[in-house]
């Protein structure tokens, strides 16, 4: 059997002829080359540790098995600290991405009023009214479609929306249409503020 300090030494020294390739191996788990030293330094202190108790017949392979549990365990130590967060968060911290019930509601009552004013429209307006607004067809698509001019499809559409909004501001007052207007043109600057 070898004297402990020819192992170490041989230990060490190939420890120091693969480092490079324990880093890159490192390197799939982690692009910081802070952390990449550290578990480089630990890996080198555990195994002339472990060298201490028994002899290490493959210390290439003994190595690498070594930072590849340092990896492991962190890994686990960061997951766990995720779950940790993901758990402390409170129902009511959460963002619900579906809409209430009075949301609900609202938004199927407002659909029904719009639909009422739609139908109010003359039918060439209609047309062209649903075409932009609902499709998102430009003036020039509208107008090849319907074998009219731009100029004319301009005018049908500022008229229906006109009409569609005096229709839904009979139907409901004009406050709640101004509300809801105004939370329309914060969003999506649809409906200018004078209109």
């Amino acid at each position: 059997m070898k004297n402990k300090s020819e192992s170490k030494s041989l230990l060490l020294k190939v420890f120091l002829e693969n480092e490079k390739f324990i880093k890159r191996f490192l390197r799939r788990f982690s692009s910081n080359h802070q952390d990449i030293d550290d578990i480089c330094q630990e890996t080198i202190v555990r195994a002339l540790e472990a060298e201490k108790d028994r002899e290490i017949t493959f210390p290439k392979a003994f190595l690498f098995g070594i930072s590849k549990n340092i990896v492991r365990k962190n890994l686990d130590k960061e997951s766990k600290r995720v779950f940790c967060l993901i758990e402390d968060l409170e129902a009511e911290e959460l963002i619900s991405l579906t809409p209430s019930v009075e949301e609900y509601v609202a938004e199927h009552q407002c659909l029904i009023r719009f639909s009422e004013a739609l139908v109010t429209l003359p039918a060439q307006c209609q047309k062209v009214f649903v075409l932009k607004k609902v499709y998102g067809h430009s003036h020039k698509e509208i107008a090849a479609k319907l074998g009219i001019s731009v100029s004319t499809v301009e005018k049908h559409a500022a008229m229906g929306l006109k009409r569609c909004w005096e229709h839904m501001e009979m139907s409901t007052g004009s406050q709640d249409v101004y509300e809801s207007r105004k939370a329309q043109s914060a969003g999506n600057g649809r409906f200018p503020e004078g209109a």
